[in-house]
C-alpha cells in the first residue's frame, strides 16, 4: 500500500490522518504490573462469524469421505473490510468494535508499515493463517455516532461535506478512495437503519467510496439491509488468542497460571480487565469486584466508583475519562444496583433497552437465589404492549427454573415468537428459551393441499423455466421442516448416525434438523410411517415421504401465477419483504427456530419454506451440478426414480440462510448428492395416499 504520506495531501485530509493517526496511543489494555498497552501493541485481529468453509460454497457441498466435519477456520473482521465494498460488523458490549475501527483507521493513516501481513489464530486449535490488507491508497474517514443523526450530520461533524467526496476535494491522488468508518451506529436510536441506508446507497452510486459501518448486535441485526450487503458478528477473543496476547504484551503464561481463560473473559473488555487483577476470567461479575477492589482499595471507593459509573451510564455527570469503556460502566452500575430497588433498577431499562440490558443480566446474577431476584423479574413485567413482551424477553433469562412466573412467561414468549413481535433477532432469543423450557407449538403440524392444476417454474432462472401447469393429487405437508427434536427422536430410536453439531443442544430442539442426507431423510420418513401408523395418526393405506417438487412448488406459491422472467415469485407474493425469511439478508449465517417469520407464511400456511434450509425432494436432478439433466417441463420420464445412483443429484428447493432474495423463493432449484449434507439442507415431510 502506498504510504499516505508519499503524496499530496489537501489541508482536510491531512487533518483527518492526524486524527487518525492519534487513536494508536490511546490506551487499550491495563496490563498487571501498572503499565498500560496502547491500541498500537494492543490491539488483538479480532474474528467474524465466516469461515473458510463459507466462503468455499455459499450453498450446497458433499464431505465425499462421510468423515466429521472439518472444524470451523474463521476470517478476520480486517479480511472482511477488505473483501467487500460495504460491510456491516455487530457484536456485544465489550466486543472491540470500537477498537477495531480505531486500530483500521490509525494503521490506515499510517499507511503501508502498519498493515503488514500478520500471522493470526484461527480458531482454538491453533489454525494459523497470515491475515493480508492488500488494498492500495485508501483513505479512513472515521465517525462516531453520539445521537440521532443524518448521514449528511455525521460527516459535517467530521468537518467533510458529501460534495468534498463525491468531487473528490479531499483527494489529489486519482487512485485514492475513502473508507467511511461510522461507528457506534445504534447510537442513531430510531434514525440509525435510515442513515445506515443513506450511507450504503451513497456507497454504492459512488465507486471510489467504501463503507464500514459498526453497532451493537442486539440492535443493527434486527435492521432490514440490502441483498448485496453483507454483515458479519465479531466472535469472542479464543484461548489461543488470549494466551498469546498476554504473552507478548506483557510476558504472562496464561496456561499455566490459568488466568483470563475463563468464559466471561472472552468478551474483549472483560479480559483486559480480568488479566489486569489476574482473575481466572469465570463470570463478569468475579471479574468486575476482584477488578474494583484492585483500582479503589477499600469498599468505601469502590463503592463510589460504582455509583460514579452508574451515573454516567445514565447520561449524568458524564465524564468520558471516567471508565471510557461502556462494558465497564455496565459492569459497574450491576454491582451498585444490587442495593437498590428493583424499580430503580428496571426505570432506565425502559428507556433505552439496548444499552441497559446487560445492566440487568449482571445484576440478576448478582441476586441469584434471593427475594429481590423475582422482584426485578415482577417489574420487568409491569407496563403494556411491546414494552412487556420486551421485558418478558429479559426476564425470563433471568428467571430459576423454579419460578412461580415461568408460565406466564412461557405465553408470553410463545406471543413473541408465533406474531413476529420484536426484531427477529429478538424472536430468536424468546424460541431458544422455549426450546428449553418445552416449545407448546405443534411442530409436527400439517397443512392441508389440495388437488388442482397450478403454475409451475418461472422463467427468471434457466433452470427452473419455463413457467408452466403441472396438476398434483391432494396432499398434507409439514407447516415447519422437521426439528432437532423429531429427528432426535428417530435417531434415539435407531442409532442412526447423525454430524450435527447441535442436534441434541437444548436451545435448539425447535430449529431444523441439519446435516441430513438424502438417504437420511427417507429412513426418518419410512420410521415415521410406521410410528404414525401405530399412533392412528395417519391410515394405512398413507405413507409420509418426501415431496416431489411439484408437490413443495406447490405448498410454497399456490395459486400465485407467473409473471415473467423480471419478477420472482416469494411465499407471501411476487415483491420482496424484510423480515419475512431466514435468508442471507436478515443476516443469522444460520438456521434459527421455525417459525419465527410469520409474514413469510405461504398460502397455505407453510413456514420457512424460503430461506431458513434448502429441503429435499425426491425428484431427480442429473449429474451436472450447474445443469439438470431433467428440465422443465415436468414430466413422467424417470425423474421421480427412487433408487437412481449415487452420482444422480436430487433436488433442493427454497434456498437457505446463506441464499440471498434471488435463491430463497419458490421457483429457484438447487441440487446434492444424495449422500451429501451440510448445515443449511433439511427437509419436511409429506403425507398421502400410496
Amino acid at each position: 500500500m502506498t504510504g499516505m504520506n508519499d503524496r499530496p495531501l489537501t489541508p482536510r485530509l491531512e487533518a483527518i490522518l492526524a486524527e487518525a493517526r492519534a487513536f494508536a496511543q490511546a490506551p487499550l489494555l491495563g496490563l498487571p504490573d501498572g503499565s498500560v498497552a496502547d491500541l498500537a501493541t494492543g490491539y488483538i485481529p479480532l474474528l467474524v462469524n465466516f469461515t473458510f468453509e463459507d466462503k468455499a460454497a455459499k450453498g450446497l457441498r458433499k464431505l465425499e469421505d462421510q468423515t466429521e466435519p472439518e472444524p470451523p477456520v474463521y476470517f478476520t473482521a480486517l479480511e472482511m473490510v477488505r473483501d467487500h465494498a460495504a460491510v456491516i460488523l455487530s457484536g456485544e458490549t465489550g466486543s472491540g468494535k470500537t477498537s477495531f475501527a480505531r486500530s483500521l483507521a490509525s494503521r490506515l493513516a499510517v499507511g503501508a508499515s502498519a498493515l503488514q501481513s500478520q500471522a493470526v489464530f484461527r480458531n482454538d486449535l491453533g489454525t494459523v493463517h497470515e491475515e493480508h490488507w492488500g488494498l492500495e491508497g485508501v483513505v479512513p474517514l472515521y465517525i462516531s455516532v453520539t445521537g440521532s443523526s443524518s448521514l449528511e450530520t455525521l460527516l459535517g461533524d467530521a468537518g467533510v461535506s458529501i460534495g468534498d467526496l463525491i468531487d473528490d476535494q479531499m483527494l489529489t491522488d486519482t487512485s485514492a478512495t475513502v473508507l467511511i468508518i461510522i461507528d457506534a451506529l445504534e447510537a442513531a436510536g430510531e434514525e440509525g437503519p435510515r442513515v445506515l441506508a443513506d450511507a450504503l446507497a451513497f456507497q454504492k452510486t459512488h465507486p471510489r467510496i467504501r463503507l464500514l459501518a459498526l453497532g451493537e448486535i442486539s440492535v443493527v441485526k434486527s435492521w432490514p439491509l440490502p441483498a448485496d450487503c453483507v454483515r458479519y458478528d465479531f466472535l469472542p477473543l479464543l484461548k489461543t488468542q488470549r494466551i498469546d496476547a498476554a504473552a507478548r504484551l506483557a510476558g504472562l503464561d496464561l496456561a499455566g497460571s490459568n488466568v483470563a481463560l475463563g468464559a466471561a473473559a472472552a468478551n474483549p473488555a472483560q479480559f483486559a480487565m480480568a488479566m489486569a487483577c489476574a482473575d481466572a476470567g469465570e463470570t463478569a461479575e468475579a471479574i468486575t469486584d476482584r477488578w474494583v477492589a484492585r483500582i479503589a482499595g477499600d469498599e468505601k471507593t469502590a463503592g463510589l466508583l460504582c455509583g460514579l459509573a452508574y451515573d454516567a451510564l445514565r447520561g449524568k455527570n458524564d465524564d468520558p475519562a471516567l471508565f471510557p469503556v461502556t462494558r465497564v460502566r455496565q459492569l459497574l452500575a450491576a454491582r451498585h444496583l444490587a442495593s437498590q430497588s428493583p424499580e430503580e433498577a428496571v426505570q432506565p431499562y425502559h428507556k433505552n433497552p439496548t444499552l441497559w440490558t446487560p445492566v440487568l443480566k449482571g445484576l440478576a446474577r448478582r441476586l441469584s437465589g434471593t427475594p429481590a431476584a423475582e422482584g426485578l423479574v415482577e417489574a420487568l413485567l409491569a407496563g403494556d404492549g411491546w414494552e412487556v413482551l420486551r421485558g418478558a424477553l429479559l426476564a425470563a433469562e433471568l428467571l430459576s427454573e423454579s419460578s412461580r412466573l415461568r408460565e406466564p412467561l412461557k405465553a408470553h414468549l410463545v406471543a413473541i415468537v408465533s406474531n413476529g413481535a420484536l426484531s427477529a433477532r429478538e424472536r430468536e432469543q424468546a424460541a431458544r428459551i422455549l426450546s428449553r423450557w418445552g416449545d407448546p407449538r405443534d411442530l409436527q403440524a400439517l397443512a392441508e393441499i389440495p388437488a388442482g392444476t397450478f403454475t409451475f417454474g418461472s422463467d427468471t432462472h434457466p433452470n427452473s423455466a419455463p413457467a408452466h401447469t403441472v396438476a398434483v393429487e391432494a396432499f398434507r405437508i409439514g407447516i415447519y421442516p422437521v426439528t432437532n427434536r423429531d429427528y432426535g427422536a428417530f435417531v434415539e430410536a435407531t442409532n442412526r448416525l447423525w454430524r450435527s453439531p447441535d442436534g441434541f443442544a437444548a436451545d435448539r430442539r425447535n430449529a431444523p434438523a441439519t446435516d441430513l442426507t438424502w438417504r437420511d431423510a427417507r429412513a426418518y420418513c419410512d420410521w415415521l410411517t410406521e410410528r404414525w401408523r401405530d399412533e392412528g395418526r395417519i391410515l394405512s393405506d398413507e405413507v409420509v415421504r418426501l415431496p416431489s417438487e411439484p408437490e413443495w412448488e406447490r405448498a410454497a406459491r399456490g395459486d400465485q401465477p407467473d409473471e415473467g422472467a423480471d419478477t420472482i415469485v416469494y411465499p407471501w407474493g411476487s415483491t420482496w419483504q424484510d423480515d419475512a425469511s431466514n435468508s442471507e439478508e436478515a443476516g443469522f449465517n444460520t438456521t434459527c427456530a421455525v417459525g419465527l417469520f410469520p409474514k413469510g407464511r405461504s398460502p397455505y400456511g407453510c413456514y420457512d419454506m424460503a430461506g431458513q434450509v434448502w429441503e429435499w425432494a425426491t425428484t431427480l436432478w442429473g449429474d451436472d451440478m450447474a445443469t439438470p439433466h431433467y428440465r422443465y417441463p415436468y414430466a413422467d420420464d424417470g425423474r421421480e426414480a427412487p433408487d437412481a445412483g449415487p452420482s444422480i443429484r436430487r433436488v433442493l428447493r427454497g434456498g437457505c440462510f446463506s441464499s440471498g432474495k434471488l435463491k430463497a423463493c419458490c421457483t429457484y432449484r438447487g441440487s446434492l448428492e444424495p449422500d451429501g449434507f451440510w448445515r443449511g439442507n433439511g427437509f419436511r415431510i409429506v403425507v398421502a395416499r400410496l
